[in-house]
């Protein structure tokens, strides 16, 4: 009897594989890994639409206390040259230019317009301000 359960764990184990580890890629992980209360069906945006209404064409700390004072999470993506970097604070400049829910129901605000001063390379492991 031992032996099968043995077998059914290792099954399980097999079978759940990836999807039971967190994000850990360098500088996005706070991003990927947050979960909010926003739905997690990612077919549901319309393109061209937000998906939350209201922060478009605002700075990223005034967009972010609107959708916090309903009860989401928030996170940032700063787009710099070639890549998105991943904030879990307000960055300190730059305008939202979109929103989406994320896979784990986190409202991620598209933020362009920051001077960052540094590159890919130079950023923290976990995204600016990130646990």
């Amino acid at each position: 009897m031992n032996g099968r359960r043995f077998g059914w764990v290792v099954v399980a184990a097999l079978v759940a594989g990836c999807s039971m580890v967190p994000n850990m890629d360098h500088g996005t992980s706070g991003c990927s890994n947050a979960v909010g209360i926003g739905p997690t069906d990612q077919t549901t945006k319309a393109a061209g639409v937000p998906a939350f209404a209201g922060v478009v064409g605002r700075e990223p700390g005034d967009a972010a206390a609107v959708a916090r004072g309903q009860g989401h999470t928030v996170v940032f993506n700063v787009q710099i040259r070639g890549f998105g970097e991943c904030w879990c604070v307000p960055p300190p400049e730059g305008t939202v230019t979109d929103a989406f829910w994320t896979q784990h129901g986190a409202l991620m605000l598209m933020v362009e317009g920051v001077d960052e001063g540094h590159d890919a390379d130079h950023q923290p492991a976990t995204g600016w301000g990130c646990p």
